[in-house]
């Protein structure tokens, strides 16, 4: 009983080291400022941070030898921060709009490389987030949200938001509102994926519901107010007003009430 007792606290100490994040960065950043948050390989999940700072912890993954050629990279500017996934060993550079690399034909090293990004977000801050290759979860964020990924899917929930921007080209997104503050734009859309949106009840909305390939689902009743077919749907939600795409080329459109 001695031995496998003495095994299984090695094995929980290992796995906990395991668990260690390979970068770190916190600070609190003035109200209004943007996180802006760029990965080539590996997810973003953010979550509402408890200290009213912005936290950001980097966990990579693949094999260890290689471990030093990916880091994180934070820089300030006078909107807030942003973050992005840095290969030594790729002409590659970051600034406001994201990360660029202007010769990637050489090494290849975020083919088995990846870092996720952890982020914790306080409520009076805005997010910008997008990954190549990787999933984008946001849990809890308010304001103004962008999200996207190239290959991945979306998947937000508990909004609180004026405006959203959801968008993958290889994924399904996925949003839940519990409840708006301001009358911005809503725009989910995928190229081959499903898009579901759960809004609260009494949404007022003119929406705009499309698929090429796949089928169109509401629980809001729906006043049309242009042309409808198999593939599309222009149409009005209780009074109108706030604008709302959701739209999808292989796969369904949904659009839920919240319960």
């Amino acid at each position: 009983m001695r031995v496998h007792t003495f095994a299984l606290l090695l094995s929980c100490a290992a796995s906990a080291a395991a668990q260690q994040p390979d970068f770190r960065w916190e600070k609190a950043l003035a109200s209004g400022s943007t996180v802006s948050v760029h990965n080539l390989n590996g997810d973003i999940t953010v979550t509402p941070s408890t200290n009213g700072k912005v936290e950001i912890v980097g966990t990579k993954h693949g094999s260890k030898r290689y471990f030093d050629k990916i880091t994180l990279e934070v820089l300030e500017t006078s909107r807030g921060i942003i973050v992005c996934s840095m290969f030594k060993n790729v002409d590659m550079e970051c600034d406001e709009s994201g990360f660029h690399m202007r010769d990637h034909r050489g090494d290849r090293e975020w083919d088995d490389l990846q870092i996720d990004i952890d982020v914790k977000l306080p409520k009076d801050l805005l997010l910008d987030a997008h990954d190549v290759s990787g999933s984008v979860s946001v849990v809890g964020a308010q304001g103004e949200v962008r999200a996207s990924s190239v290959s991945g899917d979306v998947r937000m929930e508990r909004l609180r938001v004026n405006s959203i921007k959801a968008t993958s080209v290889s994924g399904d997104v996925t949003v839940g509102i519990e409840a708006f503050t301001g009358d911005g734009p809503l725009t989910f859309t995928s190229v081959s994926g499903n898009v579901t949106a759960e809004l609260p009840k009494g949404t007022d909305a003119d929406v705009s519901m499309r698929s090429v390939s796949g089928s169109l689902d509401s629980d809001f009743p729906l006043t049309l107010n242009g042309r409808v077919s198999r593939n599309s749907i222009s149409a009005r939600i209780g009074r109108g007003g706030r604008e709302l795409n959701v739209h999808t080329v292989s796969g369904d459109v949904r659009l839920r009430a919240a319960k």
